[in-house]
């Protein structure tokens, strides 16, 4: 709950003396309506009595980012919600303080008020901020911020609401409304979270103090008739603040080590700043009537070490005070002299306290409730104690209305209780109107189709283990006790605490399989009330679960952190078995089952996986998952989702993107980002949800955003953007779409706050139907001691299962590849035998000889059918040529050496290389000597020919290349052959007529 920054430019200021432009709507688009409505919220954040409030037979609560406002009847009650968006124009605007400047950016400082800029407020006013286009959106800086604390007016008007984190606001509502998303007043002079507000007992005053590093409190005049606000007093509390309380006409503060009373001077009338002479003129003095709020500290004696949590007014002049300790005071300041006494102990620690018809309600965290004789306790009697109990779960706030205590537990409950006839008399045998909630963070929501054995409409999960069925009602239907295995090493490390992570079921919720985080997979069956089966699936936890189940086939496919999928299923027998493990490269983020014979896995890799399930003939029991296909995805994906044709499957990727895919083909099908109403930013969408397009209805895709906590929805075909709603204040673990059989639908979101919001979400457009959509365009012991189950299938146990195809025959025809082709067998014709002395005789000839001709030569004359015009591989020469137009194909490998200097060098390191291997004593192959000699004349040959066509080398450099790698070389190859090779055909070879054909020169005569 924020509004938008006020350093942002303004179109039109108010004092302007021409008329403000019309607000152009973002991009063209027309702002989207409203899809999705809040219906009900089951579980609250509160945690403190800030948090809530009773007046007449209302009392309300803060849940998230919303207020929940219950009005109680009898034995039935109604919610009302109050929440507004960070871009909430109020019905009024708040003046801004006299020492405000609205031009400056810098950022605020804790107790600095009186420089810093007001953050949300400006003197141009707040309906300068509807013509600008920017306040009908929020960016991610401007996040949803939790309510902290509320206060209802006494007569049942307002609603006070303070918010939490950086520039919070301070937002009143009118209770007249039935629910509201738009404040009559909002208020941003406070820069570091609210902690408390409260209302004065005659509705006139509302006090909001800012936490320790704000370090303001403020004194607002309310108008009776409006609602509008005016500043009327302030002043610095730097303290630990736990509660704040009216007495009267003064106000209370406590908290740690402090008791603080301050007065309100009703003579004085509230200050109404200067308006500037002109434009830009903000060095306007404060008003002359501008006090400080008087207050004084009261004297704490032997309660100095005293952190006070809560507080109760008893009269004008007097309040009773507890500790966290137990330690029960009485604040008298009758006659203007502050007193504190510790007048009794409660024996147990304290968190609330409420006053009814003359008796005090006192409660603790360990689930006391204890009663205290008001009059007995004014005069000082420590007998005063009347009833202490222990039959609740841990009370963090109470309050009473007309007929009933309404109590907040540890379990994050809300129980409202019926009073008996006496003062001090609870009816706790009966049993109270629940409005329960979890214990502990929601980890995750499925729905359960109806009919079912349970007859719930959804069902959550949290980390502890409990497993709760809902109805749409927000009642609890059944409940459900996982046992958690905790690991024990042998070492002195700390053990890992384990705990739920995972719940699936089955359509009709007969078996529910649940996963946690040490790997270990376990079903349930609801109709015995047992465990069934426990597997260890994985070495770590468990990452998701997917469920199968129709009338031949009960399939449950698990992927974890250690890179696997494992798949099980229901045999014949009725047993569950393992029958396969699926290895990746990186941890698998998803695995589905869409049918009977599908396996589909996304994993970080950025690939999709599709494996055809196959059973053998003669054993149905016998089951194996082939590799089909696999694709690629550009980014890392978070969710995917089966479309609602079966035949194409939405990916959620980590670009902030939504992929569809065909799986028949493997190709892209569409893609959008997931921008907001604006078009501007983009999230991340998880718990992906596809339904159908209908008469009235577009198909839609359902998803939720942790990058601003909201519910998103966009139209599945065109990917445009149709609605987003929010009200959870921590991450949002699970969404679940549940349809009714009269076609209306609920969306349920739960968040690690530990609220479940229920929605109606209603898409129906008069134009739908009536105006066509164009399609987007086609785009080309315990089971933790166990061992991890591993079934990894060879390629020959795969050859056994026969892959399923509707036609009998092969999906596809086989593929022929093309065997690649060597660098050193590229003659194409039978190669002829040529002295080697003609080589000698002419050195551009023998240059044009070694190397092929750019233009392949008419009088071709080879046996061998000629090469496919798509084999041969054209690409320009990365070398200047010697004289000819294309290199010889045995010595393309120069051509990668970049320049003709590089590539010498290169020639000269091998061949130092290569005479340091002569020395060896290894035998040499006759044909490889012979073909070396050839090429290191060839190599003198063209150097003679480039030196005299350039001047590029000097004779110097010319001749000592020759000498070093001619007759040198040539000398010392011809003695490793008379060392080595003694035979009268060594001898032939040495007169310079017979010397045999190398390969360079069969490869020359073939290319001539």
């Amino acid at each position: 709950m924020s509004s938008t920054p006020s350093n942002r430019m303004r179109l039109t200021p108010s004092n302007s003396p021409y008329l403000p432009r019309p607000p152009r709507t973002p991009r063209g688009r027309a702002p989207p309506e409203p899809r999705l409505s809040l219906k009900r919220v089951v579980g609250t954040t509160c945690a403190s009595p800030t948090g809530f409030d009773t007046v007449n037979s209302s009392f309300a609560y803060i849940a998230g980012g919303a207020v929940v406002v219950v009005d109680v009847g009898g034995d039935q009650y109604t919610q009302r919600f109050y929440r507004a968006r960070p871009s909430a124009v109020p019905v009024h605007s708040t003046p801004a303080l006299p020492y405000s400047q609205s031009t400056s950016a810098s950022t605020p400082k804790a107790n600095d008020s009186r420089n810093r800029v007001s953050l949300r407020e400006s003197t141009y006013g707040s309906a300068d901020w509807s013509d600008s286009s920017s306040s009908k959106t929020w960016t991610s800086r401007e996040r949803i911020k939790a309510a902290t604390c509320l206060a209802l007016s006494k007569e049942g008007r307002f609603l006070a609401v303070g918010e939490t984190g950086y520039a919070p606001r301070v937002l009143i509502f009118n209770l007249e409304d039935s629910s509201s998303d738009t404040p009559l007043v909002s208020i941003s002079e406070h820069a570091f979270g609210v902690k408390a507000v409260a209302w004065s007992p005659d509705s006139k005053y509302l006090a909001s103090l800012g936490s320790a590093n704000d370090g303001f409190l403020y004194i607002w005049k309310i108008d009776p008739r409006t609602g509008a606000a005016k500043l009327f007093q302030q002043n610095r509390c730097t303290s630990y603040i736990r509660g704040m309380i009216w007495m009267g006409n003064n106000l209370v503060t406590l908290g740690v080590r402090h008791v603080k009373v301050w007065r309100i001077d009703e003579a004085l009338q509230p200050p109404s700043p200067m308006k500037p002479k002109y434009i830009g003129d903000l060095n306007t003095p404060a008003h002359s009537q501008q006090k400080t709020l008087p207050g004084r500290n009261v004297l704490l004696g032997n309660m100095i070490e005293a952190t006070f949590s809560c507080a109760a007014a008893i009269d004008d002049t007097s309040a009773i005070i507890c500790s966290e300790t137990g330690d029960v005071c009485l604040l008298d300041d009758t006659g203007k002299q502050m007193k504190l006494t510790n007048v009794l102990e409660s024996g147990f620690p304290t968190t609330c306290v409420a006053i009814r018809e003359g008796v005090a309600y006192i409660g603790g965290r360990s689930g006391n409730l204890a009663t205290v004789d008001v009059a007995s306790f004014m005069k000082g009697d420590s007998d005063s104690l009347k009833t202490s109990t222990e039959s609740f779960a841990g009370l963090f706030a109470l309050g009473f209305l007309k007929e009933n205590m309404v109590t907040v537990d540890a379990k994050r409950s809300i129980q409202v209780w019926k009073t008996g006839d006496g003062p001090d008399s609870v009816d706790t045998k009966s049993a109270p109107i629940p409005i329960s909630g979890h214990q502990d963070s929601i980890l995750g929501v499925e729905a359960l189709r109806r009919p079912n054995a349970p007859d719930a409409d959804f069902y959550s999960w949290s980390g502890s283990g409990d497993v709760i069925l809902w109805d749409l009602e927000g009642n609890i239907k059944s409940t459900i006790q996982v046992p958690l295995d905790q690991a024990c090493f042998d070492d002195d490390g700390p053990d890992l605490v384990n705990q739920l992570t995972l719940v699936r079921a089955t359509q009709g919720g007969k078996f529910f399989v649940a996963g946690d985080k040490l790997g270990v997979a376990r079903i349930f069956d609801f109709s015995t009330m047992g465990w069934v089966s426990s597997m260890k699936a994985h070495s770590s936890d468990c990452q998701f679960i997917s469920v199968y189940e129709d009338k031949s086939r009960f399939l449950i496919a698990t992927c974890g952190r250690d890179r696997t999928a494992q798949l099980f299923h229901r045999t014949t027998n009725g047993e569950f078995q393992h029958f396969q493990t699926l290895e990746f490269a990186a941890r698998v983020a998803q695995v589905l089952i869409p049918t009977a014979d599908r396996v589909i896995t996304c994993s970080l890799d950025r690939t999709l996986q599709l494996h055809d399930l196959v059973t053998k003939r003669d054993d149905p029991d016998a089951m194996a998952a082939i590799p089909s296909k696999t694709l690629a995805v550009k980014s890392s994906p978070t969710s995917m989702t089966m479309n609602t044709d079966g035949k194409s499957l939405f990916v959620s990727l980590l670009d902030r993107s939504i992929c569809l895919f065909d799986i028949e083909n493997g190709k892209l099908s569409n893609t959008f980002k997931c921008t907001d109403e604006s078009g501007v930013e983009s999230v991340v969408l998880d718990s992906l949800t596809a339904r159908p397009a209908t008469d009235k209805e577009p198909a839609f895709l359902l998803g939720v955003s942790n990058t601003d906590k909201s519910i998103r929805i966009y139209d599945a075909q065109t990917g445009s953007f149709l609605d987003r709603e929010w009200g959870h204040t921590e991450a949002i673990n699970g969404v679940a779409l549940i349809e009714d059989d009269d076609g209306s639908r609920r969306v349920v979101s739960v968040g690690s706050d530990g609220t479940i919001m229920i929605w109606e979400m209603d898409l129906q457009e008069r134009s739908w139907g009536s105006i066509s959509r164009d399609p987007s365009p086609i785009k080309d012991g315990s089971a933790v001691a166990r061992p991890t189950l591993r079934r990894v299938l060879s390629k020959a146990e795969l050859a056994e299962f026969q892959r399923p195809s509707p036609s009998g025959g092969r999906r596809s025809p086989p593929r022929t590849l093309s065997k690649r082709k060597s660098l050193y067998n590229l003659t194409t014709g039978t190669p002829s035998k040529t002295p080697v002395t003609g080589l000698q005789s002419s050195p551009a000839s023998a240059i044009a000889e070694d190397t092929p001709s750019r233009r392949p030569s008419g009088d071709t004359r080879s046996d061998s059918p000629p090469v496919s015009p798509k084999a041969r591989v054209k690409r320009r020469p990365s070398l200047p040529t010697l004289n000819v137009v294309k290199t010889k194909s045995s010595n393309n490998n120069l051509r990668a050496f970049g320049s003709l200097n590089m590539a010498t060098e290169q020639a000269c390191r091998t061949l130092r290389a290569y005479r340091r291997k002569l020395t060896s004593t290894d035998p040499i192959s006759q044909e490889v000597l012979a073909e070396l000699d050839q090429e290191l004349r060839l190599t003198a040959v063209a150097l003679g020919d480039r030196a005299t066509r350039s001047k590029a080398m000097s004779d110097t450099m010319l001749n000592g290349l020759l000498d070093q790698y001619s007759e040198r070389l040539v000398a010392m190859l011809d003695e490793k052959l008379r060392l080595t090779y003694r035979s009268p055909s060594d001898q032939e070879l040495e007169s310079p007529g017979k010397r045999p054909r190398s390969s360079g020169g069969e490869s020359s005569n073939g290319s001539s």
